[in-house]
């Protein structure tokens, strides 16, 4: 058998774009100039005399313009101003669209987020637009800076442990380790094909150093203002780009999937003439094989070299946005490297689009009649086909523009890989999760160096093929846009999204008071090994680097580790009350008196005082009747003669902070009634047990003093009692845990109440589900939530069930919220939904029951937890706690009992450590 002969690859060499410019002439041979010090050539006879002292005539400098070398024409642009760029045929504006919430939005604001756009789009019929995704490195220096310049007073340094510039050095290196990306969504409208005179006009100016005639760009002008009333409505809310993000795009597209340049054009101005634009394409050298699969991308500056691969967007199945699938422009940023997408659409209005259906109609009809001629029955496709472009047909003539508008787009998507094979298996991975989740067929085309090309604004198509023709509303919910950030830019490195696609996450748990002049309330809800304790000492100890006053109720204990850290070891202290003082949790001691120097000067500000020192007073005997009847068996707490009594007690002793448990006791004593002295009894049986004795007597001196930086306030040892069950049920020991729990969270937050209101204070309590049963309880956590944007404090409340908050009425005042795994109880997870403002009964239940998922097939321990996060601006976004970056912290936070070996503590294959 005879083989072809098989031809041999030609070798790796650079492609360049043919010049449209005429071959420069031959440089003839330049006459020769005598020297300073040369006597001047002998002047030719002529037959005029030379008037004696007549100045000589002045030598004219030959003509050599026609010689000189035209620009290498790299670019398709001749010239840029301001926002447009201009080609020999075409002009295009450029807009910048911002990021649009997306993820936990309820499918009714979704919808009419997708109307708008196709709205847009169809008001845009006519034209070709040419949409770009690109990405921009997360500013980790600048985010390190703003960090720093928000800490005044950072914790001093320590010896022989971290201070606070390795600290931040460490999360800056942390996170330029996981590569995060920012994206950024542009949009160029080709409104205008430039006529001959134009192009000939330009030709004449450029001439004479000058680009585009004043006259076009005054028509054009007029062209902009409407582009930019129609993209600047709801939906994209455009706005032009500026010239450094048009010629960060610029730089991008030519330099696709590589390190972005370090620094940008110091020159503000917008104009860019023909000449200047080989300042974009000079230091990038493209190189191919003729049956390549990939572009090799070089620097020719830093030597730095990248594979591309360029994948078109194939056959799609419908999809059903946004009820079941992702935006599909959107879907790539799953995967955990940054990639870039264009789309060159063509939007037909109604007059087009039903031409062209015609014409498809038509087509099926003679199919049908060949069928027919030849006795064959008529495959049913056709039928189906004819009868859905009759309903279209029937939707372009009688519906709104947007119903008939289409949309016929080319749609790329350029992967990048240091070396041919690593780029090549990211393009595989692309294409299988497009393939599995989606539906959609990637496909990896020949000419990979002209589909290249193709994301560079105003180049050609590279060819017609894999078109796909839809509706403006499913060009719509492709939403590259889309958002997938949290939190805010100036606060704590916590972790990253896990959602759609991975984004650093910051949160400064002061930023809801100083800057948005919200509540300083967040709210943790979880189920037991959810990971509330461990995110609370994590943004504890994130809170302490940086000088905040940072008190931790903890009552099983193990924050208390966190105090033996290095860095933290000076400046911090434990209070384990299971060991304390007679007379630490005094009830009367535990709510402090207003401070007058804390009020306005004046008869306003008395009033004002004299209001805060009364509702001290009552809530310190609504406290007082709590605690007594918490001391007391439950039958008699029960009984009405009970609640009179202690009423009446109260009443008599003074509702100050001097006042202890022992006034109540001896007032009840000196009744005259039996039943006061046999509940005086009771009390003081009550106060024989040891534990007991912390709510009896007086306070000790400077028991919370202020120069601390952290205090932990444990009960290790102690049982907590199971609320489930009767109270007549529980052993002496659960029944002294809930009046100890109650005041110690009491004590946490007194605090806070001691020093100044405009010092920053964190507080963190556990277990407050306990506080919720209670008037006094519930009281507190409102007081809490009104107080701490008045008094600067982050108040920090762990519960297992969202109904303890919610049934408070403080809904409105929580500014962040934290919901872990739920997946035991189906209505705890309504109400957290509830909690985070999520719809409910739209399948988001079955999301929090899917966090921190352990793999069944594994004995390893799960090595991260995972959150549904809603920032202080009302953002939703799932992520992934991540504080690897903080030297020994996770060993000091690890709460799981009998730990064999460090190696059993992460998974199998695991990159990075996470809470």
């Amino acid at each position: 058998m005879n083989l072809p002969a098989v031809r041999e690859p030609m070798a790796e060499a650079p492609v360049r774009r043919p010049s449209a410019e005429p071959a420069p002439r031959r440089r003839p041979e330049e006459p020769r100039r005598p020297a300073e010090d040369e006597a001047p050539p002998r002047e030719r006879r002529s037959g005029v005399k030379k008037r004696p002292g007549s100045a000589p005539k002045p030598v004219r400098a030959p003509k050599i313009k026609f010689a000189d070398r035209d620009p290498a024409v790299d670019l398709a642009i001749t010239e840029i101003a301001g926002h447009l760029t201009f080609t020999p045929h075409t002009v295009t504006a450029w807009y910048w669209l911002p990021e649009v919430r997306w993820a936990f939005r309820p499918d009714a604001e979704r919808e009419a987020l997708l109307s708008a756009i196709s709205e847009q789009y169809a008001g845009l019929a006519g034209f070709r637009l040419h949409l770009r995704r690109t990405t921009r490195p997360f500013p980790a220096d600048e985010w390190a800076r703003t960090l720093d310049m928000h800490t005044p007073h950072p914790l001093g340094n320590a010896p022989g442990a971290t201070s606070w510039s390795d600290h931040l050095v460490a999360a800056q290196r942390h996170l330029l380790s996981v590569n995060h990306a920012e994206g950024q969504t542009y949009l160029g409208v080709t409104f205008a094909r430039r006529s001959l005179g134009d192009s000939l006009a330009e030709r004449l100016l450029r001439a004479f150093g000058r680009g585009v005639a004043e006259g076009e760009r005054r028509k054009l002008g007029r062209t902009v203002e409407q582009f930019d009333e129609v993209l600047g409505a709801f939906g994209m809310r455009g706005r032009q780009v500026t010239p450094h993000e048009l010629e960060w795009l610029l730089y991008r597209s030519v330099a696709l999937c590589m390190a972005p340049p370090t620094a940008l054009s110091p020159v503000t101005g917008g104009q860019w003439e023909r000449g200047d634009l080989l300042a974009l394409t000079e230091q990038i050298e493209r190189y191919r094989t003729p049956y390549g699969s990939t572009v090799k991308l070089v620097n020719r500056m830093t030597g730095e070299e990248r594979h591309v691969a360029v994948l078109a967007v194939g056959r799609m199945e419908p999809l059903e946005i946004p009820e079941k699938h992702e935006p599909w422009m959107h879907f790539h940023e799953r995967l955990p490297w940054p990639m870039e997408l264009s789309s060159r659409v063509d939007l037909l209005g109604s007059g087009d689009s039903f031409k062209n259906l015609e014409h498809r109609l038509r087509m099926i009809r003679s199919q049908q009649l060949d069928y027919a001629e030849h006795g064959i029955d008529a495959p049913p496709e056709l039928e189906r086909l004819a009868k859905r472009a009759l309903v279209i047909g029937d939707e372009m003539t009688t519906g709104l523009p947007v119903e008939s508008a289409r949309a016929h787009g080319w749609h790329r998507i350029a992967v990048g890989g240091r070396t041919r094979e690593e780029c090549l298996e990211r393009a595989r991975r692309l294409i299988q999760l497009y393939s599995r989740e989606l539906r959609i067929s990637l496909q990896h085309p020949k000419n990979q160096d002209w589909l290249a090309r193709e994301f560079i604004p105003g180049e050609p198509i590279a060819n017609t093929g894999y078109i796909r023709r839809m509706p403006v509303k499913l060009l719509a919910a492709a939403l590259p846009q889309a958002a997938s950030t949290v939190g805010d830019r100036r606060g704590d490195l916590i972790g990253r999204t896990s959602g759609t696609c991975r984004r650093p996450v910051f949160l400064d748990l002061h930023f809801p008071m100083e800057v948005r002049e919200r509540s300083g309330l967040a709210v943790f809800v979880a189920e037991p090994g959810g990971g509330k304790s461990t995110l609370l000492g994590a943004l504890g100890y994130l809170a302490a680097r940086r000088g905040v006053q940072v008190t931790l109720l903890d009552p099983s204990g193990p924050l208390a580790r966190l105090c033996a850290m290095p860095e933290l070891r000076p400046y911090s202290r434990v209070l384990n009350l299971t060991g304390s003082e007679h007379g630490t949790l005094a009830p009367y001691s535990l709510i402090p008196t207003p401070l007058r120097s804390e009020f306005a000067a004046g008869p306003p500000g008395d009033r004002e005082f004299e209001i805060a020192v009364s509702n001290a007073r009552a809530e310190r005997r609504m406290l007082v009747q709590d605690i007594c009847s918490m001391l007391v068996p439950p039958q008699v707490a029960r009984e009405a003669a009970t609640a009179t009594l202690l009423r009446h007690a109260v009443r008599q002793v003074p509702a100050e902070e001097t006042s202890t448990l022992d006034d109540v006791v001896a007032c009840l004593s000196s009744l005259d009634n039996d039943e006061g002295r046999e509940l005086a009894n009771l009390l003081l049986d009550t106060a024989e047990m040891p534990l007991a004795l912390l709510f009896f007597g007086r306070p000790p001196e400077g028991l919370l003093g202020a120069d601390a930086a952290l205090t932990v306030i444990t009960m290790a040892g102690l049982r907590l009692p199971d609320l489930k069950i009767e109270r007549e049920y529980w052993s002496a020991e659960e029944a002294l845990a809930l009046p100890m729990l109650h005041t110690a969270h009491r004590l946490a937050v007194r605090r806070c109440y001691g020093g100044s209101m405009s010092s920053r204070k964190m507080v963190g309590l556990d277990e407050a589900h306990f506080m919720e049963g209670w008037r006094s309880g519930r009281s507190f956590l409102v007081r809490l939530a009104r107080d701490s944007r008045k008094w600067n404090l982050a108040a920090l409340v762990a519960s297992q069930n969202p109904r303890d908050i919610l049934g408070l009425d403080v809904q409105n005042l929580v500014s962040t919220v934290f919901v872990g795994r739920i997946a035991e109880d189906v209505e705890i997870a309504s109400e957290a939904l509830r909690l985070l403002r999520v719809p409910v009964n739209d399948g988001y239940e079955a999301t929090l029951a899917s966090l921190s998922n352990v793999d069944t097939s594994s004995a390893s321990r799960l090595g991260f937890r995972e959150f549904v996060m809603r920032d202080v601006d009302g953002r939703v976004q799932k992520i992934r706690v991540d504080v690897s970056y903080v030297e020994g912290l996770l060993d000091h936070l690890d709460t799981t009992p009998a730990v064999a070996t460090a190696a059993q503590s992460l998974p199998t294959g695991a990159s990075d450590a996470e809470v």
